[in-house]
């Protein structure tokens, strides 16, 4: 009777009541099954085979177990949702092989997830685990879910980032922007509201107005009521933030006629805090424009349409200046400027958030790492480079666009508060306030508000940013866009300004600075032509491309864009007649000669034959000098053959022809002392070129016949040349050695510059006479004498062996006999030397000290037997 009535009390739907008891009677149930499961036998497959009563009832047994696994199974997959837990409520549990196969992977794993959202719940239901304070994410919108799109996970869709199909909107602006480099912009502001000065006056305080230029001072024309701005009492009190309501319920309005902006006006009037942000676009456009203005107070959202409202949007000067009314920004800086360059609205009582974060020393300081501390939202920032012009807007631009101002106000809330908070610790602590604002003393200031002052002095800075034109400065490159921030910015020493000065005015680099320049010169022309972004113009590197391969035609200029952008496309030709006049002004610039050195070229060669030097030994420097060959001079200095740098000795040009050419004719002489250009010969201290001219380049002995007008260009002739050494393999040429006499053979002395004995140093040991050719014989072949190899230069002398007293009188050493190889055995073939039995192994002991017991050759120990243990630290590995 008991057994029954426990049974029928088990099977009874449970109730709140009786649920304790019924947990111990399935804990029980399910404790003794397991217990009768883990006593089963191990001889069941045989008693089943011999059985056939028994074996029906095990399979009648095993299908109601396995009927009812599955059963629990599909109950565990409609508790989740999930596409994972509908898979595996799909998954039976067919025979024994699918119980011994998978049974972790479909019941297990399934348990597991039911427990753990069981623990879930109860931790809700306990308290130990709470909700977000503010339930954002379940409440967006369908708007908010992302759509697909063709766009790569994490990118913007192109269609989205650029919308090339659009017509220009600043085409239909009644007022067009203004991009002329000289003009300059002026506040065209028909009223003031709230103002505390009259428009056109400048009221300066000398005790609280930094000094500050009068034209700066007169573009803003609400810098007085900024700096005296009487900020409300709620701003310096901590209340509870107010939790701003979901998308959904949160009314929304988009503004793009005069009848919503005028519903709008009216409901901003009588607002205590206002959230604002801009959506600028600046790519299609050289000056930029605002396309979006987003506005939300406590109860609505508005998204202002400003391409249809530019021209109205003045008249919310009456509540952006209104100091009883707090407009909340983050990182207003920009906002500020644009504001002030398509509206003329200036914003009094700024709270930016950007210098809140700031203060308080947060890590980060963006708007969204605030929406996710103090909202938990995450943004969609790719949504920053979108193309705002759109119109309609797509739906998720639009979610984005709201969200930045919906949350604003309660970032704000929370961010007052905690700087009150931290300002009376800080009051109670006696610390110093880090800043003052410039209008209020430290005795008027209460100590627990100096946060909040300091955040709204850094808040007034930033409403004081005056909007200024970008002016382009082609001579010195200055500015966010000159050439030179430019250059600096990638790292491009040679085009910055003053590389003519550090790197010298080669022609090369002459080219590429001017190609660089005039390029980008271009494109700011352009641009402002246009009214397109430098950017979309020409890319940044593409600037680098032009002036490193300056191009020759139009196919190299076309060449180097990968794809073509549509203005170069358009006005390929003026680009590439551009570059051309700058490269030929370049050249120009480094190649043309002065006119005297072109004149007095015929002195030069007057000077070669006065002086009986060969051809080229007497250049014409480009400032019209004499250079005199260092191989007529003496051996060179340096061994580098592609140096030209002068020395800093002069040589008079009358004693040279005085020293060197005394047979010199009257006539020759008197052409080259009485010329007053040529005033000196400089010495230069390497080679130079073996010929003045070449029959590809012109020869420089016909300079003289040349009118007095024409370009003669030794610059470029020497860049010529000396890219053709760079790629030769040029022997140096045979240095001037003093006269040599050698005691044994008879004959004078010679001098290898054709010189006295009597001039020459000490001889030259060991180095080879060579008698001196005339340049005109050089190239002749009667002119070789000798076809053997000549050691050029001087070497090092040997110590000779000391030569017995019998050779002196003239006999000659005995030859040295060759060492023949091949008849010497190999030592390796050789046969170990036996050993003495009697005391040879105590020399052999003696000799290798510890080593001893192992020989062969001449190694002084056997090789370690690493594959034997090892007894202490024999081996010496540590020390």
């Amino acid at each position: 009777m008991t057994e029954a009535s426990t049974s029928t009390a088990a099977r009874a739907a449970p109730t709140p009541a009786s649920f304790n008891d019924y947990n111990t009677a399935l804990q029980t149930a399910a404790l003794k099954a397991t217990k009768h499961a883990a006593q089963l036998p191990a001889d069941i497959p045989f008693h089943r085979s011999v059985d056939r009563a028994f074996a029906k009832d095990i399979d009648t047994a095993s299908a109601r177990v396995l009927a009812l696994a599955n059963r629990l199974l599909a109950l565990a997959a409609t508790t989740d949702s999930s596409a994972a837990a509908k898979r595996k409520g799909k998954a039976r549990l067919e025979s024994e092989e699918d119980v011994v196969d998978n049974f972790h992977a479909v019941v297990v794993d399934s348990m597991d997830q039911l427990l753990e959202r069981a623990d879930i719940r109860l931790d809700e239901f306990l308290g130990r685990s709470k909700p977000p304070a503010i339930a954002v994410n379940p409440a967006q919108p369908t708007a908010q879910k992302a759509k697909k799109t063709n766009a790569l996970p994490g990118r913007l869709d192109p269609a989205l980032q650029h919308a090339s199909t659009l017509t220009k909107p600043q085409l239909s602006f009644k007022r067009r922007p203004d991009n002329n480099n000289m003009s300059i912009w002026h506040p065209t502001l028909k009223h003031k509201y709230n103002a505390q000065v009259p428009l056109g006056y400048n009221l300066r305080d000398d005790d609280t107005e930094e000094n500050l230029s009068g034209q700066s001072a007169s573009l803003h024309p609400y810098r007085y009521e900024i700096r005296h701005t009487p900020y409300p009492a709620h701003m310096f009190a901590s209340t509870a933030p107010v939790p701003p309501r979901s998308f959904d319920a949160t009314p929304f309005t988009w503004v793009s006629d005069s009848a919503a902006f005028d519903a709008m006006l009216e409901k901003l009037r009588g607002a205590r805090e206002i959230a604002i942000d801009l959506e600028h676009h600046s790519y299609r456009t050289f000056a930029g424009f605002v396309c979006l203005m987003q506005i939300s107070t406590r109860e609505e959202d508005w998204v202002v349409d400003t391409l249809a409202l530019r021209d109205e949007l003045e008249a919310l000067n009456e509540v952006f200046t209104d100091p009883r009314i707090v407009k909340v920004l983050h990182g207003a800086e920009s906002d500020i400027v644009w504001l002030q360059q398509d509206f003329n609205l200036y914003i009094v009582n700024l709270f930016d958030t950007y210098h809140a974060s700031k203060v308080l020393d947060f890590p980060r300081h963006g708007l969204a790492t605030l929406l996710e501390m103090y909202c938990d939202f995450t943004a969609d920032k790719k949504y920053q480079l979108a193309d705002w012009r759109i119109r309609p807007l797509p739906e998720e631009m639009l979610a984005y666009a709201r969200s930045d101002t919906h949350f604003l106000l309660y970032i704000y809330d929370n961010l007052r508060n905690a700087l009150l908070d931290r300002g009376q610790s800080q009051s109670r602590a006696g610390t110093p306030p880090s800043s003052q604002t410039p209008h209020e003393s430290q005795s008027q200031t209460p100590a627990a508000h100096a946060l909040v002052r300091e955040v709204l002095a850094r808040s007034e800075e930033t409403a004081l940013r005056v909007y200024e034109k970008e002016l382009y400065d082609y001579a010195e490159g200055g500015g966010p866009g000159g050439w030179d921030t430019l250059a600096k910015k990638w790292n491009k020493g040679a085009l910055t300004a003053g590389a003519e000065t550090q790197a010298g005015t080669g022609s090369v680099y002459a080219v590429q600075r001017a190609v660089y320049r005039c390029v980008h010169a271009w494109r700011d022309r352009v641009a402002r032509e246009e009214d397109e972004s430098t950017r979309y113009v020409l890319p940044n590197h593409y600037l680098f491309v032009l002036a490193d391969k300056p191009p020759a035609d139009m196919a190299a200029l076309l060449s180097a864009f990968h794809p073509v952008p549509p203005v170069i496309r358009r006005r390929s030709k003026e680009l590439l007649d551009a570059i051309r006049q700058a490269v030929k002004e370049a050249q120009g610039a480094t190649k043309t000669a002065p006119a005297d050195a072109r004149a007095n070229a015929s002195v030069a060669r007057a000077a070669a034959a006065a002086t009986d030097a060969p051809d080229g030994d007497i250049e014409m420097s480009a400032a019209g000098e004499v250079a005199l060959d260092p191989t007529s001079a003496g051996p060179a200095s340096s061994t580098d053959l592609w140096a030209h740098g002068a020395l800093t000795d002069a040589v008079n040009v009358r004693g040279l022809i005085a020293s060197r050419a005394p047979k010199a004719s009257a006539a020759a002489g008197s052409a080259l002392l009485d010329n007053p250009v040529v005033a000196r010969v400089e010495v230069k201290g390497t080679a130079s070129f073996a010929a003045a001219g070449s029959a590809l380049f012109g020869d420089a002995s016909k300079m003289a016949a040349r009118p007095s007008g024409a370009p003669v260009s030794t610059v470029r002739f020497r860049e010529v040349v000396a890219r053709i050494h760079g790629t030769l393999v040029i022997a140096p040429s045979v240095p001037r050695a003093p006269a040599v006499k050698s005691s044994g053979s008879p004959g004078p002395d010679v001098s290898m510059d054709g010189g006295n004995a009597a001039d020459s140093g000490p001889a030259l040991e060991g180095a080879v006479e060579i008698p001196f050719v005339p340049a005109a014989q050089r190239g002749r072949p009667e002119a070789v004498e000798d076809d053997s190899i000549v050691v050029v230069g001087q070497r090092r002398a040997k110590k000779r062996k000391r030569v017995p007293k019998s050779s002196k009188d003239g006999d000659e050493a005995e030859a040295v006999e060759a060492f023949d190889y091949g008849a010497v055995s190999n030592i390796l073939d050789e046969e170990p030397e036996p050993e003495p039995e009697d005391g040879g192994a105590k020399r052999r002991k003696k000799k290798q000290g510890a080593f001893a017991g192992y020989q062969y050759g001449n190694f002084p120990a056997p090789p370690p037997a690493r594959a034997q243990p090892q007894s202490g630290n024999q081996t010496r590995t540590f020390r």
